[in-house]
């Protein structure tokens, strides 16, 4: 009777052993959970707060660089000439902008504790370089803040070949297709606004075009040779086609500048001759 006692009491105080340790393991373990879901969640909220600066900031630099073919004395520019102190000022207020209402809780001194002092202009590019510290949000463990540094860049737009305003010969910019020997300063020339009509080969023998010619065989996709049945016309050609798909009536437009041109010559059917 005494030994069943012992043992029930045994059994009772490793019980109450266990139970202790796992207080005690808990006890341990739960801050260290804590720590480690505060640090994980102060981590995605500081990638969320460097993905939105870098964002405005880039944003902010091509809006700069557009604004750097503006000589002294421009009065169309919004900004006035590009330099560093633009920069800066420029970049201070896209931020404040674009982060109005956002939530930076982490972010030494909200708003007002991004700087920008770091933004310059040179060598045609804009930099927008913003820095601010960063403190994960914890009011039972004191995290110390990290320093953050952000940048956004743009190349200046300043005109063709990297000329102020650009070169007005290379801003002229014809048409051309791939198996003419001409160029076209009219996107509308019958050249290459094609209407196709379907006629017998009959009719397109005894027919006539728009300016009054008569049509022969397309010496691509006829040749010597003769045709029966349907062909392909157009009221500006002068041949009749068998293939749907030939050059002759077939058109793959492309714009170029004019200085690129200089093996072809100019379409006098859009007025092009000089």
């Amino acid at each position: 009777m005494k030994h069943r006692k012992s043992e029930k009491k045994i059994k009772e105080e490793s019980s109450l052993q266990e139970k202790a340790s796992l207080t005690v393991e808990s006890a341990f373990v739960l801050p260290f959970f804590f720590i480690a879901v505060v640090l994980i969640a102060g981590m995605l909220d500081l990638y969320r707060v460097f993905v939105l600066v870098q964002t405005f900031l880039c944003e902010g630099a091509k809006e700069l660089g557009m604004y750097a073919y503006c000589s002294p004395g421009d009065i169309q520019s919004p900004v006035g000439i590009v330099n560093d102190g633009i920069c800066i000022a420029y970049g201070s207020r896209k931020i404040r902008e674009r982060l109005e209402g956002e939530v930076l809780s982490g972010v030494k001194g909200g708003i007002d504790g991004i700087q920008l002092l770091g933004s310059d202009y040179r060598e045609d590019i804009v930099f927008l370089r913003a820095s601010f510290f960063y403190q994960v949000p914890s009011g039972i463990f004191p995290i110390f803040p990290v320093a953050v540094k952000v940048e956004g860049q743009a190349r200046a737009w300043k005109g063709f070949q990297g000329k102020l305003y650009g070169n007005s010969e290379d801003k002229e910019m014809v048409y051309i297709t791939d198996w003419e020997s001409v160029y076209h300063i009219s996107e509308s020339c019958t050249h290459l606004n094609l209407s196709v009509e379907t006629v017998t080969s009959e009719h397109a023998q005894g027919a006539r075009n728009h300016y009054g010619e008569r049509y022969h065989p397309c010496e691509s996709c006829i040749g010597q040779g003769t045709v029966h049945g349907m062909v392909y016309i157009t009221q500006a050609g002068t041949a009749y086609h068998s293939n749907a798909q030939c050059g002759g009536i077939k058109r793959s437009v492309k714009m170029v500048k004019k200085s690129e041109t200089e093996a072809l010559h100019a379409c006098e059917r859009c007025g092009g001759r000089q």
